[in-house]
């Protein structure tokens, strides 16, 4: 079963990701990612860790790339 708790622990802990603000929501078998990360990589890092969870059929990453 799709954990939102277990898919926030590992953004959180990735170090790629420190000081991003990426939120998780999970509704059924689709992940999706809103917030705010600092560079396109950061972006794609936090969708292919999504990917990676056990459950999942679908990630909409709608991070938004803050260069301020």
């Amino acid at each position: 079963m799709l954990e939102k708790s277990d898919v926030e622990n590992v953004l959180k802990n990735t170090q790629v990701l420190i000081g991003c603000d990426v939120k998780v929501k999970v509704s059924r078998t689709k992940l999706t990612l809103t917030g705010r990360v600092h560079s396109p990589d950061q972006k794609g890092e936090a969708e292919r860790i999504a990917w990676k969870a056990i459950g999942v059929w679908s990630v909409v990453n709608e991070l938004v790339i803050d260069l301020a």
